[in-house]
């Protein structure tokens, strides 16, 4: 098989061209829980995608939100601005562990490192007017537009 789009709960891996002859367009879901929405459309090559974040699973109790990732260095859920981290790997493995790792790491520290190491990230983060958007120099080259 040449050509393909494989998703398997929210990790995509793709490989050539879409049957029209196109490439593959991945987008990047707005983090909201109200609607599904696309906050950023990515052209990822052949390569994997998988995104992390806070905004699908959760719960609220006492009109606070709680995420279900955990911060291992405390046992608690992550309560930090980081909404979204979106990661483009070789694979779907290694996206996957570092989205959820710069996810639980929050904006600030997992941009620096993704950038030091030339990971391919895209950062939405909660900011006082809405969302903002932030991603390392290696994501650069998958933006559409």
């Amino acid at each position: 098989i040449e050509n393909y789009l494989v998703e398997i709960g929210g990790e995509m891996r793709v490989k050539g061209e879409r049957g029209d002859g196109s490439e593959w367009l991945i987008a990047i879901e707005k983090p909201v829980t109200t609607e599904r929405a696309v906050q950023k459309v990515v052209s990822i090559g052949e390569n994997a995608v998988a995104t992390s974040g806070d905004y699908r699973n959760y719960y609220e109790s006492d009109g606070r939100r709680f995420s279900h990732t955990i911060d291992p260095k405390d046992g608690r859920p992550i309560s930090h601005t980081l909404a979204s981290v979106t990661v483009i790997s070789d694979d779907c493995m290694t996206a996957d562990a570092l989205a959820t790792a710069f996810n639980v790491m929050g904006h600030d520290r997992a941009k620096a490192l993704a950038t030091r190491e030339n990971i391919a990230a895209y950062f939405i983060v909660r900011g006082d007017n809405g969302f903002e958007t932030d991603y390392t120099p290696a994501f650069s080259s998958f933006l559409t537009h």
